[in-house]
């Protein structure tokens, strides 16, 4: 577990997600599912259930190279950040991640900070490749991963269709 002060002087608290967390991260989902359309998925539209969500931390818990991050400020989640690798020894190098922030914490910094903690802790996992999917207009996103090293490898045409309009995404990666 990390505190981390922000630069609005917040104290942030970032650790990796429990199994009693369960709860607190589908509302957490559903909560920022309803916020953005940049999101895999829309408002309604995470249907896990409690078991299977204890499930899916617990196998992050027991992975050598993935996790579940979440980021609290006043014991309420304010960001949430998996990185998943692969399973096979070819593959195990290499990963995908996926952030979000609740859009009333949006421009305090959770989001780098989240992406600096990932990357530390792949580092120490022996984890050399990481990639993510961005959709083409998310420009504050596309910018802080730019930032941060990722380099832009591709156009994925057509990857998401929302209320029947299609929306590229930029494949970025980063080598560490």
């Amino acid at each position: 577990m990390n505190q981390i002060r922000l630069k609005t002087g917040e104290e942030l608290t970032v650790r990796r997600a429990r199994e009693e967390d369960a709860r607190r991260v589908i509302d957490y989902i559903n909560l920022v599912a309803g916020e953005t359309d940049y999101l895999s998925f829309g408002e309604n539209e995470f249907e896990v259930t409690e078991e299977r969500e204890r499930e899916l931390i617990k196998r992050f818990q027991q992975s050598e190279n993935s996790f579940m991050l979440l980021a609290e400020l006043n014991d309420t989640i304010a960001g949430l950040l998996t990185l998943e690798c692969g399973n096979r020894p070819r593959l195990m190098h290499r990963g995908e991640f996926g952030l979000t922030v609740s859009r009333v914490f949006w421009g305090k910094g959770i989001g780098r900070v989240l992406i600096e903690e990932m990357l530390s802790l792949a580092k120490a996992s022996d984890v050399t490749r990481i990639g993510l999917q961005v959709r083409i207009d998310n420009e504050r996103a596309i910018k802080l991963y730019s930032d941060l090293g990722f380099r832009v490898e591709g156009r994925l045409k057509r990857f998401m269709r929302i209320r029947g309009e299609y929306f590229d995404f930029l494949q970025m990666g980063i080598d560490l």
